[in-house]
């Protein structure tokens, strides 16, 4: 037989090898190449053996708004400076060299001198002209690796995801792929889904606050017992409370007691029953009010006091989903942790509304977290949380498969032509490619876990990533709402209940924007710094009310806590308001709205007028330590 057909034949039979998947240990027969595909360009071969990404026009457009005519909630530092790279296409080194930056670093080996180029962040300042003229962005490892753009191994490495394919194989690629890519990132696909606060809270204030004065009436002119009075108003203040919860069972159970509870006075007189089917008026009102016209989630935990500062107003939660499937997790579609009703719940923030002392209003946050990410996070350490390998985020992968099979179509072509030459040892070299560009391609494609080592999938992986997101998603309601702050409950004043967490002290902080040990930067509070920076406003310590200011009367409950021996022993002594009224109470303190006792400190940043626009997406690198190299390697 001729050495020409002997080549030919070994050749085929590389391309129709079976494989053993490790996982399942089946055999899986390899993406082939047949006389018949030959007429087939690589487009007809990506459609037939994966979805094509949806085609993304390079529009000019505002920044951050990634191409789009309409504002987006959120938008990618990252898709404006892969735009910069201008037209042509660009090797996958060209394309790291401009997402990334290096450094030099010198070291000794066995004491001889030597040293290493290694990878961190890429930072780059808005040009004159845009709305962000001036500002500086950082292009984020997260955002990279959720984008499945690159993964990186410890020293910055390229190790995977579309600049990986392209760079083994090397191919070439354009901003518009780029950006592509940047714009079908999962976090831009993100859901809010909403508990709370759709009512119409102005008119249920006014009915409320009526209710409230008509009880006032109702006691001086019928000169109720004090037992009766105290149990209307503790119904009342129930049932307010569970109405700006949302609380649907909160609003049933006090509505009932306050039903029975008016009707518990014994033969009223003309006037006084008046006034009793007045109150009982305003209150069916405001309860149907709350129950909208079907479309209002009822909040779920608003009397989870370990988590929740009681005494705010309008008190409200929100869950970012990803309603769809993530395949290779062990559960595509999961329902986890709190909201478990919801599939792919990623992170919730939970917040509601106060004041300050001169009747500014702003949202203040209580608690920020992933169910979904906050275990996971636990299993990886800082080097492993990107690199692809215990954690490979499976979205985009069609885009890789794209570029493959466009490569193997490359070489299928160049075997052709070496052999019709009698090029063998050509041959022999492209096929020995061909075959690294099949088992890239298997690799690419294969679905689910490898392995009790590998992990589930979510993005934003750390805190701090959808912390900022959660931070900026309340920036932008809070403009829409003409809010004034935006601010975060301090350790001290809340998340103490929960015992003493390095974790939460590190996350939301102090009053002063400290963390651990009053020293450093809490998380949260250093978000805000960033956010401020890059959007013109201010952060800083300010006074916000425990209560509604408008209601004199509180009921004062007092909380102490001591710091572990280890961390000093330090006591703290805080308070709050379970309720407040308008009239005077048994065991309640008369504290106007002019009163120091009424506000505690809190952390907060200045709501502008500009944040009701486009966010920008991922937190930028550097802030928590100096170094930046050493966040992101």
């Amino acid at each position: 037989m001729a050495l020409k057909e002997l080549l030919r034949r070994g050749i085929q039979s590389l391309l129709k090898k079976k494989k053993t998947d490790p996982v399942s240990g089946e055999t899986q027969k390899l993406i082939t190449y047949t006389p018949q595909s030959k007429t087939q360009t690589a487009k007809q071969l990506a459609k037939q053996d994966a979805q094509l990404p949806v085609k993304v026009d390079r529009k000019i457009t505002d920044d951050l708004m990634m191409g789009e005519t309409r504002q987006p909630a959120f938008g990618s530092a990252a898709y404006d400076w892969a735009m910069k790279k201008g037209p042509g296409k660009y090797s996958a080194d060209e394309w790291i060299d401009h997402l990334t930056s290096t450094r030099k670093v010198n070291y000794k080996v066995f004491g001889k001198p030597t040293s290493r180029i290694e990878r961190g962040p890429k930072k780059f300042t808005y040009d004159k002209g845009s709305r962000f003229a001036g500002k500086e962005a950082t292009i984020n490892k997260e955002e990279l690796f959720d984008t499945n753009l690159a993964t990186f191994d410890s020293v910055g490495n390229v190790t995977g995801g579309l600049l990986g394919a392209a760079k083994k194989f090397n191919l070439k690629l354009s901003a518009q792929d780029i950006g592509n890519v940047i714009k079908m990132n999962p976090v831009n696909r993100l859901k809010p889904v909403e508990y709370g606060g759709v009512f119409n809270t102005r008119k249920m204030n006014k009915l409320i606050s009526g209710a409230e004065n008509m009880m006032f009436d109702l006691n001086k002119t019928a000169n109720l017992p004090v037992t009766v009075y105290n149990n209307i108003s503790t119904s009342m203040a129930s049932l307010k409370r569970a109405l700006y919860e949302g609380n649907a069972n909160g609003v049933n159970q006090s509505y009932k007691l306050l039903m029975k509870e008016l009707d518990s006075i014994s033969s009223p007189p003309q006037n006084i029953k008046t006034l009793i089917n007045q109150i009982k008026g305003n209150v069916d009102e405001s309860v149907r009010i709350s129950r909208g016209s079907g479309n209002v989630r009822q909040t779920q935990y608003g009397n989870e006091t370990n988590y929740t500062f009681q005494g705010g107003q309008n008190y409200r939660e929100t869950v970012f989903v990803l309603d769809e499937p993530i395949i290779g997790n062990r559960s595509p579609m999961q329902n986890m942790g709190h909201f478990s009703n919801l599939k792919n719940n990623i992170f919730h923030v939970r917040y509601d509304t106060r004041f300050t002392p001169d009747g500014k209003r702003g949202l203040v946050i209580h608690e920020i977290q992933s169910d979904a990410n906050q275990n996971i996070a636990k299993q990886l350490t800082s080097k492993e949380a990107f690199t692809g390998i215990r954690r490979m985020n499976p979205f985009q992968k069609n885009v890789e498969i794209k570029l493959l099979l466009d490569s193997r179509m490359g070489l299928m072509k160049s075997i052709d032509d070496a052999i019709s030459k009698n090029q063998f040892n050509k041959a022999r070299a492209l096929s020995d490619d061909l075959r690294n560009a099949n088992r890239q391609i298997n690799r690419t494609m294969q679905e689910g876990p490898m392995g009790d080592a590998r992990l589930d999938y979510f993005p934003f992986l750390e805190a701090d990533a959808y912390g900022d997101y959660a931070l900026k998603f309340l920036l932008n309601k809070a403009a829409k709402e003409k809010l004034d702050f935006v601010a975060v409950m301090p350790f001290n004043k809340l998340h103490f209940r929960q015992g003493y967490k390095a974790g939460n002290e590190r996350f939301y902080g102090y009053a002063s924007g400290k963390g651990i040990d009053k020293k450093g930067q809490a998380v949260m509070p250093q978000l805000m710094k960033k956010a401020a920076r890059f959007q013109d406003s201010k952060t800083g310590t300010i006074k916000i009310s425990k209560s509604d200011p408008s209601k004199p009367y509180k009921e004062v409950v007092t909380e102490n806590f001591k710091y572990p021996d280890a961390k000093g022993g330090k006591k703290i002594v805080s308070d709050y308001h379970e309720t407040a009224s308008n009239a005077p109470m048994k065991g309640y303190k008369l504290i106007n709205k002019e009163d120091p006792r009424l506000y505690f400190d809190a952390f907060a940043i200045e709501v502008t007028p500009s944040m009701q626009y486009t966010q920008k997406l991922y937190k930028s690198e550097g802030g928590l330590v100096v170094d930046i190299f050493k966040t992101l390697w």
